[in-house]
């Protein structure tokens, strides 16, 4: 199970593997406040949030987690960019092109404000 550390504004300072054995009661079920007691006790540090399978986005270093919306925010791309709340994603002022092309993929110019191709 991953957690993440958080200072006071939920910046995302580490994300630490916690063993299951360590995050579950007596019976053996899993329960994330024992999980969060276990880091608390082991690093004296209060301020974590649990990854789990219903959190929008990818947890990053340096990153956030907003509370309020369930969602990992990761560092603004480009000063343009607006993050989606529902999505967990940073969207461009203007859509790429063709999202789907890897092989020739299209690239943001935060100069021009548009999408091209090298």
């Amino acid at each position: 199970m991953q957690y993440c550390k958080l200072d006071i504004n939920g910046k995302i300072l580490n994300i630490i593997e916690v063993a299951e054995t360590n995050c579950q009661d007596a019976d053996g079920n899993f329960d994330n406040t024992i999980g969060l007691q276990f880091l608390e006790n082991l690093v004296g540090w209060a301020s974590w949030t649990p990854v789990l399978s219903d959190s929008v986005g990818t947890p990053a270093i340096d990153g956030y987690w907003i509370d309020e919306h369930n969602v990992f925010k990761t560092t603004q791309p480009f000063t343009s960019w607006t993050f989606n709340n529902s999505t967990g994603e940073w969207e461009a002022p203007s859509a790429n092109p063709d999202p789907d092309n890897v092989d020739n993929p299209y690239i943001w110019n935060e100069e021009n404000q548009t999408w091209f191709q090298k």
